[in-house]
């Protein structure tokens, strides 16, 4: 089994593309089932923004949930960037994990993804 594609449920097609391209940085490849459907593009594995009625409610990190891990070389630069463009994040600074380091920010819509800085995978 290999994973397929990504999808991220949003309740707000238009403000989804605003946050995952013009903050993030992704870029739309597919809008053929807009609005109820998005792809972005990734190198790997494709991006779906998908339309639900309503916001997450995530009781981050304390629930079993899915999350994105988007990686970066410098963690705290990347924070200082998203920061700058509104992004809402629950660590001010790098948190130390097995791995290296991360930053959980959350998006419109409640989902909850990480940024990691690793040192040791």
């Amino acid at each position: 089994m290999k994973i397929s594609t990504i999808l991220i449920n949003v309740c707000d097609m238009d403000k989804a593309i605003d946050f995952y391209c013009n903050k993030l940085g992704f870029v739309v490849s597919s809008r053929k089932h807009y609005p109820r459907m998005v792809m972005l593009e990734h190198e790997r594995v494709p991006l779906i923004l998908y339309h639900v009625p309503s916001p997450a409610k995530v009781n981050y990190p304390h629930e079993a949930q899915s999350l994105l891990n988007f990686e970066t070389k410098d963690l705290a630069g990347t924070i200082r960037v998203l920061k700058a463009k509104g992004v809402d994040f629950l660590h001010d600074i790098p948190q130390p994990c097995p791995v290296g380091f991360y930053a959980a920010f959350r998006d419109p819509f409640g989902n909850v993804h990480e940024l990691l800085e690793a040192t040791s995978l």
